[in-house]
């Protein structure tokens, strides 16, 4: 017991049995009220703040009015889309594309990718591609189609990029047939991993990549002179 507790109840003796009661009930209310912790300790929890911190740098993306969030490994890697025209672009000729299909690249990446299309064919290697030029809103569009057939955002993100995600929306990437797994078995793929540099094309997303991208072995890139 502290000096100043036995003080205080030595005066308090000196008060009748009315008074008394009165002067302990404020006595030990003042002790209970020091040992209680302080407003400031009780509320210093860092977690909101961690949790707010988590929630801003969330990305995510709107289809049809549904919000679905950017898993890995495309979060973070988000792509600002270019302002092009109708004339900065250039068709590739029919018998290079997939069914005659008309596909469009940038008027820069397409002298050199004729050249390694007729490279390859010298070499007797066919290269058709199955796709180039394609916006963000074309993007959105291959997105609704694959959730309209009961697929889920998670699963079509493992083998498609997110709208604005995309390389193509730049006009310099080609996917060549087959776009898909197989690509990497063929003997288009193999001529492309020994000359496309030549042609200043390179793999964007190769097996083991760094960015831990799924690997596109189909998916090339002009990465200019």
């Amino acid at each position: 017991m502290t000096p100043f507790i036995s003080t205080l109840l030595l005066k308090l003796c000196r008060f009748n049995l009315h008074t008394f009661p009165l002067i302990a009930l404020f006595i030990a209310s003042t002790i209970i009220t020091g040992c209680l912790p302080s407003a400031h300790t009780a509320t210093s929890d860092p977690l909101p703040e961690k949790v707010k911190q988590q929630t801003d740098t969330t990305e995510t993306i709107t289809l049809d009015g549904v919000l679905y969030e950017i898993p890995a490994p495309w979060a973070g890697h988000k792509l600002e889309a270019p302002t092009l025209t109708y004339d900065s672009f250039r068709k590739i000729p029919d018998a290079h594309t997939k069914e005659g299909s008309k596909i469009y690249v940038l008027a820069k990446a397409h002298d050199s990718l004729i050249k390694m299309l007729l490279q390859a064919e010298k070499d007797g290697v066919h290269l058709q591609a199955e796709s180039g030029y394609r916006s963000e809103n074309y993007q959105r569009k291959i997105f609704r189609r694959m959730l309209a057939k009961g697929r889920t955002f998670d699963d079509i993100v493992r083998y498609v990029a997110p709208p604005g995600y995309s390389q193509h929306m730049f006009g310099t990437a080609v996917d060549f047939y087959p776009s898909n797994w197989r690509f990497a078995k063929t003997p288009q793929y193999e001529w492309l991993e020994e000359n496309a540099h030549l042609f200043h094309f390179e793999q964007t997303y190769p097996e083991f990549n760094k960015l831990q991208m799924p690997w596109e072995a189909w998916h090339w890139n002009y990465i200019g002179k």
